[in-house]
């Protein structure tokens, strides 16, 4: 068990600002994502002998928070069905002050990118997020939001081709930041 919880230490050191920002993402207030991120950890801490997670710990722990996440706004709105097509507002926050160091151009460029994430569903940014910058496989996104591996590349084809359709240099910028 204390390999486990060693394991559960290096997790949280390892995946909690991805954790944060994709909680985050969900419009969702900081206090209450610190609160569901720690809320997994002591969930995995517990159940440590019960639990076997052996692949890819960060897709656990997104699903996870992504899963409680969905939970509270259910109830938040009332929701007497468990229903997968829960509605919710999936912003992507640029931040390219790491990249570029001229204040002005780095906030352009942000302003520029919100505008492109703005030309996308919110299912479409969420995609986009787990697979471009949480390095998600098709599979893995598939299993968070419910449906086949084939939706998602069609939402990603569908969000790239918006994209580049919305504004053809600027596309170009975003997959260099991502990479």
């Amino acid at each position: 068990m204390k390999q486990k919880i060693s394991e559960f230490d290096k997790w949280y050191e390892q995946y909690v600002d991805e954790l944060f920002s994709y909680g985050m993402a969900f419009g969702i207030e900081k206090e209450y994502v610190l609160d569901v991120i720690h809320d997994i950890f002591l969930h995995l801490y517990e159940s440590a002998d019960k639990i076997e997670i052996t692949d890819n710990p960060k897709f656990y722990l997104l699903r996870s928070l992504k899963n409680r996440i969905i939970s509270f706004k259910q109830k938040s709105s009332n929701l007497l069905s468990l229903d997968d097509n829960v509605d919710y507002d999936f912003q992507i926050k640029v931040d390219a002050l790491a990249l570029m160091e001229d204040e002005e151009e780095r906030l352009a460029y942000e302003e520029q990118l919100e505008s492109l994430f703005g030309l996308l569903t919110n299912k479409q940014r969420e995609v986009v997020y787990l697979h471009f910058m949480q390095e998600l496989s098709y599979q893995e996104i598939a299993e968070i939001l419910h449906i086949t591996p084939k939706s998602v590349r069609k939402i990603i084809y569908r969000a790239l081709e918006r994209m580049q359709d919305g504004v053809a240099p600027l596309w170009l910028v975003f997959i260099f930041l991502v990479e």
